[in-house]
């Protein structure tokens, strides 16, 4: 997606920066391991392969990714006053955040959100919680979504345990076949039941009232932390 190509999103832990050339060979051995394409649900590309699908992602204005940095050092917090060049001397990439625009019936206020921290030694730190906070807040904003989808494999327990407890998300469906559950988060109103559409078809429509108040309370703070706590760079900021 072009419209993220120069955004540098930093939080209190965690930078998201679009997904560049630079960072292609990282990303594909990241994706040379077994456990992260089973996880992903991914089939391993060849490096040229890999090369081509960022160049096909950032044409395409259905796929917004963002690369997630850390700080080399985790014990050491995040400066707001970090510039590009510190970002770039002293982060290291950790895994990758996407949304996609996928909607069978054109709906742009659908996204469906996936999240992956390949380096293990960052799991189940925070950095992947700030990540989709980041980028759903980013999305909230700048691309008018409404709702949120994240597909995951039912042996990830840990991510199914992230999106529920932390982010408000609730199931919809299950998928024996590709042995995945799908979570929803929506704020999008409900349509008047009097139309001859299926209530039950519509983005939010399976969520209990306390679901909708949990959803609702996560956009008032999303909205807080991309108001007042996360700094926004450019890329192409050398300084």
């Amino acid at each position: 997606m072009k419209q993220n190509e120069n955004l540098v999103l930093v939080g209190s832990k965690a930078i998201l920066v679009p997904y560049k050339p630079e960072h292609v060979k990282i990303y594909h051995d990241w994706m040379a391991s077994p456990f992260l394409q089973e996880m992903t649900a991914s089939e391993p590309l060849t490096l040229e392969e890999e090369y081509d699908m960022q160049k096909s992602w950032h044409e395409d204005d259905r796929k917004c990714t963002f690369i997630i940095l850390a700080l080399k050092s985790q014990h050491t917090p995040l400066e707001k006053k970090m510039t590009m060049k510190d970002i770039r001397e002293k982060t290291m990439m950790i895994g990758d955040v996407n949304i996609f625009l996928n909607d069978c019936d054109d709906d742009l206020t659908f996204g469906e959100i996936e999240i992956m921290i390949a380096e293990e030694g960052y799991r189940r730190n925070g950095y992947g919680l700030e990540g989709l906070k980041m980028m759903m807040a980013y999305a909230l904003k700048e691309l008018g979504i409404k709702t949120f989808h994240a597909k995951i494999s039912m042996k990830n327990q840990p991510s199914i345990h992230l999106f529920e407890n932390k982010l408000a998300y609730y199931p919809v469906s299950t998928s024996e076949i590709f042995q995945e559950t799908t979570l929803e988060w929506s704020i999008q109103q409900q349509k008047d039941t009097d139309t001859n559409e299926d209530e039950e078809d519509n983005y939010g429509s399976k969520a209990t009232n306390e679901q909708r108040q949990a959803c609702q309370a996560l956009y008032d703070s999303l909205m807080d932390l991309w108001n007042s706590d996360i700094k926004t760079l450019d890329w192409d900021n050398l300084e």
